[in-house]
C-alpha cells in the first residue's frame, strides 16, 4: 500500500548480531520513504482562525478537529497555539467545518465552508462559552465525561477526582479496577500491566507500588483501561493494560507541584514528592523526586497436608510466620525535550531509583504424623536486608512529517535492575518439650541483575475518509544474571562451614513487527491489527539442570469494532490473541527462602501461555454498560507445591493444560446529582481449569464468583466533599486455588482551597478490618492452606499544592516495555 516490501522472515532483520545496524537502516529507510508514501496533493489550502472565550480573550491549546460537513468524520486534529491561533492544511475538495473543545467550555463549531481551489481561508474567531448550571450557591462547571467508551478502550477523565491523593488510592474508584489492601491490582478480575504515558513501568513490583503512591492524582489527566490491547502493543501479558496519562504543560517558565502524605496503621508511613518543569522556547526540562517510606507487618499461617497416592494423610506441617518489614523508595527523574524544529523533537530521560527493604521474620514450625503425634519442630529466624537499584535511560526522536498527521518516531532504551539480598538465618531444631536439639546459623546472599536494551520505531499515516494505517518494529535483548551463595555453619560455628554456590544466566532476544488499519466513521468504526513476534532464549544453571533453550515465532491478530446504534446506544466487539511469557524470576530455578520448611523457586522449563480473548459490550450514554468476556489460555501458568521430603515444600510455577475464564459485567457511572457522583460495578465470573500437577490430574469447572465495587462521592459545599468506597469479593476458584470471600470499606473527606490549587484529603482504609487473604491450594500430593494477615486498617492524610501549571511528561515512548515488566521480583 505504501511501497513497503518487508522480508517475510522478519526475525532475521532483528537478530542479535544485526541489532543496531538494521535498526539504523530502517530509520534511514523510513525517512527516505517520505516521497514514496505521499499521495497526490492537487490542493494546498491554508485554513486559519483563532479560538476565544466569552470575554473575547484567546484560549490557548484548545482541541481543534477539522470535519467533513456531510458525515462529521474527522479529517485532522491539532491544538491551537499559546495565542489561540490554529492553521490547517487541506488537500481535498469538499465542505468542512472546525469543531473546538476546551475543558469547562461547551463545544463550538465554525461555519461550514467549501474548498474548491488553492486559496487561504480565514475563519476568523471561534468562540467557546463556559457551560455552567446554578444550584443554590453551588456553581457546577461541566467537564469532559467521566467515562468514555471507545472501540479498544475505556477512557476515564479524572476531572479532579482524587484531589491530589496518590493515584494508587484513586485506582479503586475506576470502573472495573480493584486494588486490594495489600496492593494487588486487577482489571475486570485479571492481572494488568501499568503504563505511564503510553510506556510500561520500569520498576519492580514493590517499587511500582511506591511510585504509584508518589504520583499525585492532580497531575493525572486521564486513565485508559485497555482490556483487550491491539497489535500495536507488545503481545505479552494475558491481562489488560492500565495507561496513566499525565497532564501536559504548555506554559512557558517554571511550573510544578509538591505533595506529601502521612499514614498510621500499626506502624507509620510517609511519602512526598516534588515536580518541577521549566519550558523555554527551544527546550523543556523536567525534574521529579518521589519518596516513600513504609513500615508494616505481614503474617502467614501455612498448613501443609501430605497425601499418598490413595489420598490418605501421611503427615501435616504447620508454619506460623510473623514478620515486620520496612520499604524505602526514592525515585528521581530528569528529562529534557529539545525542539530541533517546528516538527521535530528530541527527548531524553534518566531515571535512577533506589529501594531499601528490611525484614525481621520468625517462623514456628510443627510437624505431626497421621495420628496427630509430634514428629518434629523448629524455629526459624530470618533477617533480610535487600538493596535494589533501578536505572533507566532513553532517547526518543519524533518527526511530524506534515499537518495531515503523518509522523514517525524512534526510541532507544536501556534499563538495568539490580537486587542484592543478604539474609542472616538461624534454624533451631526442637524436641516435643521445646528443648533445643541443634542450632544451625547460615548466611545466604542472592543477587539478581537484569539488563535490557530495546529499539522501537513507529510510523503513522492518516488517509482520507477517517482511515489510518500505523506500523512499527521493535527488537530487544535481555540478560538476566542470578546467583545464590549460601554458607552453612558447622557445629554452631560461623568460622567454618559448607559453601554452597549456584548461578543461573538467561539471555533473550524478542523481535517484532506490527501493522494496524483503522477507520473512524459516523456509525461503524473499527481497527484491524496483525503483529508477529520471534523469541530466542538461552539459559544455563551451573549446578542443576544445565542448559535450556527456546526459539519460536508467533502471529497475533486483533480486531476492535464499535457500532453506534443511535446517539445514546452503541455496541463494541474486541478480539485478540496474546502471549504471556514467564517472568525472568519465574524462570530462575535458584531457591528463595520463606522459612525452613517453605521455599520458592522458578522453573526454567516454563512454556509461554497462548491466550485467545473476546469481549462484547453494550453501552448507553457512557453511563451504563453491560459486557460479556471470554478467554481461553493454553499452557496456562499455575502455582505448584512440590514436596521435597522431611516436611519441606517448594512452591514453583508450572504449566496447566488450559484454563478458561468467562464473565458478565455491569457498570453504572454517573453524576446523578450536581452533588453526587456514583460508580458501581458488578461482575459474575467463572474460571475452568485442567492440568497435571505432581503426577496427579486435576480438573475443575470453577466457582461462579460475584464481585462488587461501589464508589460514591458527595459534594457538601463547593470545596468540601466526602466519599465512600465499598468492595466485596465472593468465594472464587483460580486454577488450583480456592479463594475465600472478603469485603472492606473505605471512607474519606476532601477539602480544597487557594482557588483549588491546594488540597487536603483524609482517608480511613478498611475501617472494620474485614479484609482477609485466605486460600487453599491443591497440588495433588500436597494440600496447603494459607491464611495471610496484612496491615490494612489505617488512616492516611494527603496534601497537594500546584503552582504555575501542571507537569509535562518528557519522554513518552519506551521500547523496553514488556521486558521491564518481566523483571518484577516478588517479596518473600
Amino acid at each position: 500500500m505504501f511501497g513497503l516490501n518487508f522480508n517475510p522472515d522478519i526475525t532475521m532483520l532483528f537478530s542479535k548480531s544485526n541489532f543496531l545496524r538494521n535498526g539504523l537502516s530502517f530509520l534511514v529507510f523510513l525517512l527516505l520513504l517520505n516521497p514514496v508514501v505521499t499521495f497526490g496533493q492537487p490542493l494546498h489550502v491554508q485554513l486559519k482562525g483563532t479560538v476565544i472565550d466569552e470575554s473575547r480573550l484567546p484560549l490557548p491549546f484548545s482541541q481543534l478537529s477539522l470535519k467533513r460537513s456531510t458525515d462529521s468524520v474527522t479529517v485532522q486534529h491539532l491544538l491551537s497555539d499559546e495565542k489561540g491561533n490554529f492553521l490547517f492544511t487541506i488537500h481535498s475538495t469538499g465542505k468542512y467545518f472546525v469543531e473546538a473543545k476546551m475543558m469547562g467550555y461547551s463545544i463550538g463549531n465554525s461555519k461550514v465552508f467549501e474548498v474548491l481551489n488553492n486559496e487561504t481561508i480565514d475563519l476568523g474567531l471561534v468562540q467557546l462559552k463556559p457551560e455552567a448550571k446554578q444550584l443554590g450557591t453551588l456553581n457546577v462547571i461541566s467537564a469532559l465525561p467521566f467515562v468514555e467508551r471507545k472501540a479498544d478502550k475505556i477512557v476515564i477523565n479524572l476531572n479532579g477526582l482524587g484531589a491530589g491523593a496518590p493515584i494508587m488510592d484513586v485506582m479503586n474508584q475506576l470502573p472495573g479496577v480493584t486494588v486490594t489492601p495489600d496492593d494487588r491490582l486487577s482489571l475486570n478480575g485479571r492481572n494488568v500491566q501499568i503504563y505511564i504515558d503510553g510506556k510500561a513501568t520500569t520498576l519492580s513490583a514493590d517499587a511500582l507500588v511506591g511510585m504509584l503512591r508518589g504520583i499525585s492524582s492532580s497531575s493525572v489527566q486521564k486513565v485508559e483501561l485497555i482490556a483487550q490491547p491491539s497489535a500495536k502493543y507488545d503481545a505479552a501479558g494475558n491481562g489488560g493494560i492500565i495507561n496513566i496519562i499525565r497532564k501536559k504543560n504548555y506554559k512557558a517558565g517554571l511550573n510544578g507541584n509538591v505533595y506529601s502524605g502521612v499514614g498510621k496503621g500499626q506502624y507509620g508511613k510517609v511519602n512526598g514528592g516534588l515536580n518541577l518543569n521549566y519550558k523555554g522556547k527551544a527546550y523543556n526540562v523536567l525534574l521529579t523526586m518521589d519518596y516513600n517510606d513504609n513500615r508494616y507487618f505481614n503474617n502467614s499461617d501455612i498448613t501443609s497436608t501430605f497425601l499418598d497416592p490413595a489420598a490418605s494423610v501421611t503427615g501435616i506441617s504447620v508454619s506460623k510466620l510473623t514478620s515486620v518489614r520496612k520499604s524505602t523508595n526514592y525515585t528521581p527523574n530528569l528529562g529534557l525535550d529539545l525542539y530541533l524544529s517546528e516538527k521535530t523533537t528530541l527527548s531524553a530521560s534518566i531515571k535512577p531509583g533506589y529501594q531499601l527493604f528490611e525484614k525481621d521474620a520468625k517462623a514456628d514450625i510443627r510437624s505431626v504424623g497421621p495420628s496427630g503425634n509430634f514428629t518434629a519442630g523448629s524455629n526459624f529466624l530470618n533477617l533480610a536486608d535487600t538493596r535494589s537499584t533501578n536505572f533507566s535511560s532513553g532517547v526518543r526522536l519524533q518527526r511530524q512529517i506534515d499537518t495531515a498527521g503523518r509522523q514517525f518516531s524512534t526510541d532507544f532504551d536501556y534499563y538495568r535492575y539490580s537486587n542484592i539480598n543478604a539474609q542472616d538465618n538461624r534454624t533451631i531444631d526442637l524436641y516435643e518439650n521445646g528443648n533445643i536439639i541443634s542450632e544451625i546459623p547460615s548466611i545466604l546472599k542472592q543477587d539478581r541483575v537484569f539488563d535490557v536494551y530495546a529499539l522501537k520505531m513507529d510510523y503513522t499515516h492518516p488517509m482520507a475518509k477517517g482511515k489510518e494505517v500505523t506500523m512499527g518494529v521493535k527488537t530487544s535483548y535481555v540478560v538476566s544474571d542470578n546467583s545464590n551463595k549460601s554458607l552453612i555453619a558447622l557445629s554452631g560455628s560461623n568460622s567454618s562451614g559448607i559453601d554452597q554456590s549456584d548461578t543461573f544466566l538467561y539471555r533473550e532476544n524478542i523481535s517484532a513487527a506490527y501493522i494496524t488499519y483503522a477507520r473512524n466513521a459516523k456509525k461503524f468504526s473499527y481497527q484491524l491489527g496483525l503483529r508477529g513476534e520471534h523469541t530466542w532464549g538461552k539459559g544455563n544453571q551451573q549446578n542443576g539442570m544445565g542448559a535450556i533453550g527456546r526459539n519460536y515465532f508467533n502471529i497475533f491478530p486483533s480486531f476492535h469494532g464499535d457500532y453506534k446504534i443511535s446517539k445514546n446506544h452503541s455496541l463494541s466487539l474486541g478480539l485478540n490473541k496474546r502471549i504471556e511469557r514467564p517472568g525472568y524470576e519465574n524462570l530462575n530455578p535458584l531457591e528463595r527462602i520463606v522459612s525452613s520448611s517453605n521455599l520458592q523457586q522458578g522453573n526454567p522449563n516454563l512454556l509461554p501461555v497462548q491466550a485467545y480473548n473476546a469481549e462484547f459490550y453494550y453501552s448507553y450514554k457512557n453511563d451504563f454498560w453491560f459486557g460479556l468476556t471470554y478467554s481461553l489460555s493454553l499452557d496456562d501458568f499455575t502455582s505448584i507445591s512440590v514436596p521435597l521430603g522431611n516436611g519441606v515444600v517448594s512452591v514453583k510455577p508450572g504449566n496447566a493444560d488450559y484454563s478458561g475464564y468467562k464473565s458478565a459485567q455491569m457498570a453504572y457511572n454517573k453524576q446523578v446529582l450536581p452533588y453526587l457522583f456514583t460508580s458501581t460495578v458488578l461482575t459474575l465470573s467463572r474460571r475452568s481449569f485442567k492440568g497435571e500437577l505432581n503426577g496427579a490430574l486435576l480438573q475443575n469447572y470453577g466457582i461462579t464468583a460475584l464481585s462488587a465495587t461501589s464508589y460514591n462521592s458527595f459534594s457538601l459545599t463547593k470545596n468540601f466533599s466526602i466519599s465512600v468506597l465499598f468492595n466485596y469479593r465472593g468465594k472464587s476458584m483460580e486454577r488450583n486455588i480456592v479463594n475465600n470471600p472478603y469485603t472492606y470499606l473505605t471512607a474519606g473527606t476532601r477539602y480544597s482551597f487557594l482557588s483549588k490549587k491546594a488540597y487536603v484529603q483524609l482517608n480511613f482504609v478498611d475501617i472494620f478490618k474485614s479484609y482477609k487473604n485466605i486460600y487453599q491450594q491443591n497440588s495433588g500430593p500436597v494440600m496447603q492452606l494459607w491464611q495471610n494477615q496484612f496491615e490494612t486498617r489505617m488512616v492516611k492524610l494527603n496534601m497537594s499544592y500546584s503552582f504555575g501549571g501542571t507537569v509535562k511528561n518528557i519522554k513518552k515512548g519506551n521500547a523496553a516495555e514488556e521486558e521491564r515488566k518481566r523483571t518484577n521480583l516478588n517479596e518473600n
